[in-house]
Formats: structure tokens, sequence, C-alpha cells
């Protein structure tokens, strides 16, 4: 599962649904639904190839196209890619399923949706993209897409504190060797003795990778203060105050959805049972939410990663 909702988009004549604004209304769309649009845009049903390297959620073509006409693109993408995506076929002809050829073709396509005319395409267009999102509001589906998520962006906070502190900051192998102690001593109520002697044989960053997603996340929040009050960035300043929810948007979430039943209560899919106080609520706006927050999380951290990075 994944954040991103990707599309491929064919159509000879794109520029005019570039410049009239249809591409960016779709990925103002899909951002409201709490999805990263990617929008692969093929001018030339020729090259098609080139773009097949990408697992889409929808497929969207014009069906009179240049070379080949539409149904031929797709059938070649459905008979010799065995590519089963959600396809959206357009058209100003009215007609067209009336050819023999079409029609075979077709016949034994699934999950085809068609359009006879141009007006309200974007419309026709979102349609279709809320069925195929339909799908991602259960409760496994979100489950899997928290924990994937969740396990990027720990690993992205682990390699900053890394770089902060063995880098950045120049720590000494006792201040490395110190940052680990209290760990334990702050959290490790069981064999911390193993925990050094295992870090001291694996090193500081190994050492990282076994460090629980809110501890690491508190670790990498004080390397990044320490490092602030060297170079005083206001980039740094802001990102700290936005992180500050990190905890409640995604390592709570995914606590949540780790220890909790789906049950329905009056007509509603609710967590109960879950880690933390009251049931979770579980509807299309906690989906969405959920989506946004760990998007706009993914985001800041790329941005301070690559931020010092550069430094």
């Amino acid at each position: 599962m994944r954040l991103e909702y990707n599309i491929l988009w064919i159509d000879n004549n794109l520029d005019d649904y570039v410049g009239n604004g249809s591409v960016e209304s779709i990925n103002e769309f899909l951002r409201e639904k709490g999805f990263n649009p990617q929008i692969q845009l093929v001018y030339d049903e020729g090259e098609i190839d080139k773009y097949l390297n990408v697992e889409y959620d929808l497929i969207i073509s014009d069906f009179n196209l240049n070379k080949e006409n539409g149904d031929v693109v797709i059938y070649k993408l459905r008979a010799e890619k065995d590519i089963s995506t959600e396809i959206f076929f357009y058209s100003a002809r009215t007609n067209f399923m009336e050819d023999e050829g079409v029609k075979e073709k077709m016949a034994f396509m699934e999950r085809i949706n068609f359009h006879f005319s141009r007006d309200n395409l974007m419309e026709k267009i979102e349609n279709v993209i809320e069925l195929t999102l339909k799908k991602l509001l259960n409760i496994n589906a979100t489950r899997g897409l928290i924990t994937a998520e969740t396990s990027d962006l720990d690993a992205i906070i682990e390699d900053i504190t890394i770089n902060l502190q063995a880098n950045l900051l120049k720590k000494s192998q006792e201040d490395l060797d110190k940052l680990i102690a209290d760990y334990i001593d702050d959290f490790l109520a069981k064999s911390p003795q193993r925990f050094m002697a295992k870090h001291q044989e694996i090193g500081f960053a190994n050492s990282m990778k076994f460090i629980e997603a809110n501890r690491k996340w508190k670790m990498f929040r004080a390397s990044l203060k320490e490092y602030n009050k060297k170079i005083q960035n206001p980039a740094i300043t802001e990102f700290l105050q936005q992180n500050k929810t990190y905890f409640n948007d995604v390592i709570d979430i995914r606590n949540k959805f780790a220890h909790a039943r789906a049950e329905e209560k009056d007509g509603k899919l609710v967590l109960l049972g879950q880690y933390g106080k009251e049931d979770f609520e579980f509807d299309e706006a906690a989906c969405i939410s959920i989506r946004r927050n760990l998007i706009m999380h993914r985001e800041n951290i790329e941005s301070i990663k690559e931020l010092i990075t550069k430094t």
C-alpha cells in the first residue's frame, strides 16, 4: 500500500488538458482525498512501453489516437503486458463502440469505463477515481498503508539522527555510547547490559535499528535541537514546531491500528480494544486525515534531511 495514486494518461493533445487546468484539477482532487498524485502524461501512444515500470491505479485514454486507436493500445496492455488496471476511455465520437473490431477487442475486458463526449469529462474521471479509492477504505488496507509508511519514516529519522550525531555534531565514541546508555536507563528495564554489549559489538548506527520508534523520534528531535543551537537555522526551528504532532499523527495512529479489532457500530467501522484510551472511529474522513498527515510529515522530514545533507 502506498500514499501515491498513479495515473497513466494517453492523449495526443494533452497540452489542451494541461493548459485548461484539467490535469491540475485532478491533482487537487486527489490531494483532497489524502493522496499524493503522480500523473504520467503520454503524448505518443507509440512510446507507452517507456512508462510501464509503475503500478498504475488508473489508465485514462482518448479513444481516437493518431497511430492506433485506444482499443488497440489497451488490448495490448491487457493481453501482452498483463496489466489489469482500471481504464477510462473518452471520445468525441458517440458511435465508436459500434465498430465490430472494437467490440471484439473489448468483449472480454473488465474494469473499463466509457465516456462518449468531452462534456463533464473531469467529473466523470473523478467518479472513476472515487470507485478505485473505495477499496482503500478498509481496515486491512489502511493497516498496511500505515505500517509501510511509518516504517519508511522511521528509517529516514534514523538516518538523519545518525548523520547529526556522528557527522554534523561530531560526537565522540564516548558520547555515542552515552546516548545509548541514556536510552537504556530511560527505557530498558530488562537486560540493559545485554543491549549495551550488543551496541559495543555492532556500533551506534546499527544499534539505532533496535530502538523503538517513539524513543528514536525523541532522540532525533533532541539531536536536531542541539544542532540548531549551533547554526540557528529558522527552517529547522519551523520544522521542530511542525513536527511536534508526529507522535499523535504517525506513531500513535500506527499503535491504534496494530492493537485493535474492527467492529461495525451504528453503521460505522470502529476500532475497539485499541492501544490507548478511547475507541477510534474509522470512516472516510479519518482515513483521509491519516493519509494527509502521513504525506505532510514525510515531506517535512525529507525536506529537513535535504537541508542538513547540504550543510
